[in-house]
C-alpha cells in the first residue's frame, strides 16, 4: 500500500471523530483555502493558525474565524537580539487583537537567521517579565524548546554557541517551574519522542504542560521505532496530547499533495495496524532512510480526546 493522490483515504477506515489540527502556520490569507479543502477530505475541521494581524483580520473578514483558533508569532528576533521592550509590545498586540495563542520558536538556528552575537538561553532575567505578562493574561503559550537528536549531531556541534539539548529543556523547565500558572503546549512531543520516560516525568511535574504530535516525519521515524511502548505511553496520556500537523502554507509553493501526504501519513500512522508504509515523502534526518509508517492502532475513546477533545477543552471552546 501507498499514498495515492488519487484515493486521499487509500488504507483509512471511517473516523468516528473531527480532527482539530492544533499547529498549523498561515503565512497568507488566500492559501488558507487549500488547506481547508485538503484538510475537510480527511476530517480536518478546525485548526489553531499561528498568523499575522493582517492574516488574522482577511481571514476573519472572509468568515473563517469559526475554523481558526488564532495564535500570534512573537518576534524571535527580540529574543536573538536581547530586546525584551519588543517582546512586551507583541504580547500587548496579541491580548489587544484578541489573540488566543502566542507562539515562540527556540530551534537552535534561529540564532543565525539573525546573526545573534549574544548568549542566548531561556531562562535569562531580561525575558521573565514577558513570560510573567503572558501569564498575567491568561494566554496560552505555544513553544518550541528544542530540535531531533539527530541534529545536536549534525548541525549543533558547536555547543557553547547553541546548548545542548538537555540544557535547552531544563531552561524551559526553569521558566514553567517560575510561572506555575503558564498554560503551555510544547510542540513536537515536548521536542522528545526520542525519550518518553523523560517526557512522562515531565507531564507529571508541570500539570499545565500539553504536547502536539508536530512535525509528521519526526513523530512517526522516532514514536514508531517502539510501537508498545508509544501505545503505552498514548493510554496514559492521550488527555495531554494534541493532534498537529506543523503544516505551513502561503511561505513557499506548497501544492496540495504536499497538505494530502501529511494529513495521510499522520493519520495512518495513529489509527491503523498497517506496517513498514514508506512515507510518502522524503525524510532527510533518517540515516537509515527510508522511513517506514508503522500503525499504532489507537482505540477509538484516545483519538477522540487526541483529535478533538483535548484542543477544545485546552481552548476553552467545550
Amino acid at each position: 500500500m501507498q499514498f495515492d493522490f488519487s484515493n486521499l483515504l487509500n488504507g483509512l477506515s471511517k473516523l468516528h471523530t473531527k480532527i482539530w489540527d492544533s499547529h498549523v502556520h498561515i503565512w497568507s490569507a488566500d492559501a488558507f483555502e487549500p488547506l481547508l479543502k485538503i484538510g475537510r477530505k480527511y476530517g480536518v475541521h478546525h485548526f489553531m493558525g499561528i498568523a499575522a494581524p493582517d492574516v488574522k483580520k482577511t481571514l476573519e473578514e472572509d468568515g473563517h474565524d469559526d475554523l481558526i483558533t488564532f495564535a500570534y508569532y512573537l518576534p524571535i528576533d527580540a529574543f536573538a537580539k536581547h530586546e525584551p521592550e519588543r517582546i512586551l509590545t507583541a504580547i500587548e498586540e496579541a491580548h489587544s487583537e484578541n489573540y488566543s495563542m502566542v507562539k515562540v520558536w527556540f530551534g537552535p538556528r534561529f540564532l543565525d537567521f539573525f546573526e545573534a552575537d549574544k548568549p542566548f538561553s531561556l531562562n535569562l532575567p531580561i525575558f521573565d517579565p514577558a513570560f510573567t505578562l503572558i501569564e498575567d493574561y491568561h494566554i496560552p503559550m505555544d513553544i518550541h524548546v528544542a530540535d531531533p537528536d539527530i541534529w545536536y549531531i549534525t548541525k549543533y556541534q558547536d555547543v557553547e554557541r547553541y546548548r545542548s539539548k538537555e540544557q535547552a529543556l531544563n531552561e524551559f523547565r526553569e521558566v514553567m517551574r517560575n510561572h506555575l500558572s503558564l498554560k503551555l503546549i510544547s510542540v513536537h512531543f515536548h521536542s522528545l519522542p526520542e525519550n518518553l520516560k523523560q517526557v512522562t516525568q515531565d507531564l507529571y511535574d508541570f500539570p499545565n504542560l500539553y504536547i502536539d504530535t508536530a512535525s509528521t516525519k519526526w513523530m512517526i521515524r522516532e514514536l514508531g521505532n517502539n510501537i508498545e511502548r508509544t501505545k503505552e505511553f498514548f493510554e496514559q496520556h492521550y488527555k495531554r496530547i494534541l493532534f498537529a500537523t506543523d503544516i505551513s502554507v502561503g511561505w513557499e509553493d506548497r501544492d496540495e499533495k504536499y497538505l494530502a501526504t501529511r494529513y495521510w501519513a499522520q493519520r495512518l500512522f495513529w489509527e491503523s495496524n498497517h506496517q513498514k508504509i514508506e512515507l510518502p515523502f522524503p525524510d532527510e534526518d533518517n540515516p537509515n532512510s527510508p522511513t517506514y509508517i508503522n500503525g499504532l492502532n489507537l482505540s477509538d475513546k484516545i483519538l477522540e480526546h487526541f483529535y478533538w477533545k483535548n484542543a477544545e477543552k485546552f481552548f476553552n471552546l467545550s
